[in-house]
């Protein structure tokens, strides 16, 4: 019955009830739209950098040297959503042509990509295999180039002199669009452009039938042992330390130098330890010492400290680790009674002896029993570093026991790999170098909200790197500031709003004082009188937030004309996300009814005698 009487008296007062419902909807209507402006721009905005991966880039400022641990470490990071390893930048420059028009040939950057690229997905692309690429748009319209085609790689060097190139034939597995790059380039997979990088360095690439020469591993030790018949003076110690590799010397006891070599020194022998800091001194480094000491009656003893070997038993069982000392010196042959073959005394200079006695291993009489007779898995370490690579074993009663001693040039290629990784290559019996880094990396943040902290990362450890950071900081900003001017706008509206809905409601009943005193008369309670201005604040209310949303889509969808041209397939500058609206009801609800509340305590107060005296 309250309901019904509601209804009435508001279509009785129908233009009073108009005037509320525009009240309202004068209101509401301006808040809807410039909520919508700024989530619609906002969201543009963010939406436009969302889906370029290019404002997720971080982008290294120089080059450096990145170890594999270092990738590893990145990949694991959340924040990280792809990273891949850089070669020189000059490595990565190429050719490419199609097959017959080679005079056309093409100059372009070859960029890595490797899985959940995303620069390649966000573009549509699909990730290359080893034996296809991705241009782009510049490359492709260059070489008249489609998907599809074939085109063919070229690396150029100049090695002896001599001009050389290494041809690949590629398949285009697509063309990226012009948002993707702008530059002239190729995507290809990392181990292609390595590839590219070794034979540019000279190697060779067997793989891609490349001719060039092997990265041999060369010896290079971290001290060395003097030890000379006669005194060498002031003059000569300072000598020995000046532009030869080594910065430092000291005198050593006759016991500590047996502790390094493993064998007691001549007796009366002067005996000096010279040790280099950072860097490690080659083959021409103890050359040149050995010139100066010409006629002291000198043997040098070159070394690796900190070096252990463990050896491989039957039964998954091992044997170590030994301390590794050197089995001869370097200017005497067959020093301690140690063999006088050529392969133990070989020369640290040019490439090793074809014979498998240079990984040759003298060890103590007690662990022969063990060994294999065929040729035993010795595990080198240094440091952090390890190598893995099969040797002879010889028993030694020279040999101490916790010690091994090894040939010159194995000692040093061992003291190599303090500063280098190494490989072991059984076709050509030889330590070769493997890769000790990268110049640079591709990265790209797993959010905008990353950037910033990723490249804050990034710069504690050194590395400087240049962002989209600016950029995404000022949308977030934009759309903070815009928050904060919205909701100072929208207080204001809605204590307007209500204070209207709340006098309007009043005055009517002010107005309709007789009428309802006559409906206590007649029994009315007062819980029905309550419920009579909620409805009123509620239909206000729901029919004012109609007006006002049907005014919003007629302002957005104007907006959106106006502006078109401006913006992107799917994108809006004017827009509310599906829950806007409810929320927007609800809040308009709850002030109007908190109006109607107010007004429902007067009515309350209505005494039905005032019926019978108006009467």
């Amino acid at each position: 019955m309250v309901l019904s009487l509601c209804l009435a008296d508001l279509r009785h007062e129908w233009l009073l009830s108009l005037c509320m419902v525009l009240a309202v909807a004068s209101v509401l209507g301006p808040l809807l739209i410039l909520f919508g402006l700024k989530f619609g721009t906002v969201e543009t905005l963010r939406d436009r950098l969302i889906r370029d991966p290019r404002n997720c880039e971080i982008r290294p400022m120089s080059s450096r040297s990145y170890a594999q641990e270092w990738f590893t470490a990145m990949a694991k990071r959340s924040d990280v959503a792809f990273v891949i390893p850089y070669t020189r930048q000059l490595s990565a420059s190429i050719d490419l042509y199609l097959p017959g028009q080679k005079e056309k040939a093409l100059a372009v950057d070859a960029i890595p990509t490797s899985d959940k690229d995303p620069l390649v997905l966000a573009n549509g692309g699909s990730i290359p295999s080893l034996t296809e690429c991705l241009l782009t748009t510049p490359a492709a319209e260059s070489l008249r180039a489609k998907a599809g085609d074939t085109v063919v790689l070229v690396a150029r060097r100049i090695r002896n002199g001599q001009f050389e190139t290494g041809e690949r034939n590629l398949t285009v597995a697509g063309v990226l669009p012009i948002r993707a790059g702008a530059t002239k380039a190729a995507f290809v997979r990392l181990p292609l452009l390595e590839a590219i990088e070794s034979y540019k360095d000279g190697m060779g690439v067997p793989a891609f039938g490349w001719h060039g020469e092997l990265p041999r591993a060369y010896p290079a030790f971290s001290s060395m042992l003097i030890q000379s018949e006669e005194p060498l003076g002031p003059e000569l110690e300072f000598k020995i330390i000046s532009n030869t590799g080594f910065i430092s010397q000291e005198s050593l006891a006759p016991d500590q130098a047996a502790r390094l070599i493993g064998v007691n020194p001549s007796s009366g022998a002067a005996l000096h330890l010279l040790k280099t800091k950072g860097t490690l001194a080659g083959a021409t480094n103890i050359r040149s010492v050995q010139y100066m000491l010409g006629g002291k009656r000198a043997k040098l003893w070159p070394l690796v400290e900190d070096l252990t070997l463990t050896l491989d038993l039957p039964g998954n069982k091992s044997s170590g680790p030994f301390t590794v000392l050197p089995a001869t010196s370097f200017a005497a042959k067959g020093e301690g009674g140690l063999p006088d073959a050529a392969p133990w005394n070989d020369d640290l200079s040019g490439s090793p002896p074809a014979s498998r006695i240079w990984r040759h291993v003298l060890v103590p009489d007690e662990i022969t029993a063990s060994l294999p007779a065929k040729e035993t898995i010795a595990r080198l370490r240094v440091g952090e570093s390890s190598l893995v690579f099969p040797v002879t074993v010889e028993k030694s009663n020279l040999v101490h026991p916790g010690t091994v001693k090894v040939p010159l040039r194995l000692l040093g290629v061992s003291g190599l790999l303090r500063n280098r990784p190494l490989i072991f290559d059984e076709t050509s019996n030889d330590f070769l170098l493997a890769r000790g880094g990268y110049a640079g990396f591709r990265m790209y943040a797993s959010s905008l909200e990353n950037v910033s902290s990723l490249k804050r990362h990034l710069e504690g450890q050194g590395i400087s790197v240049n962002t989209e950071a600016e950029r995404i900081d000022d949308v977030m900003r934009l759309d903070k500031y815009l928050s904060l001017i919205f909701w100072l706008i929208a207080a204001g509206s809605l204590v307007g709003g209500a204070a209207c809905l709340l006098s309007n409601i009043y005055a009517g009943i002010e107005r309709k004082r007789r009428e309802l005193a006559v409906l206590r008369l007649l029994g009315l309670s007062g819980g029905a009188f309550i419920r009579f201005p909620l409805y009123t604040a509620g239909f206000f209310a729901i029919f004012g937030f109609l007006v006002a949303m049907a005014l919003f889509l007629c302002m957005a969808t104007l907006i959106n004309l106006l502006f078109g041209g401006h913006l992107q397939a799917g994108e809006s500058l004017c827009r509310l996300a599906w829950w806007h609206p409810p929320v927007a009801l609800g809040l308009t609800l709850a002030v109007s009814l908190l109006a109607g509340g107010i007004a429902a305590k007067r009515s309350i107060g209505v005494d039905p005698a005032d019926a019978l005296r108006n009467d």
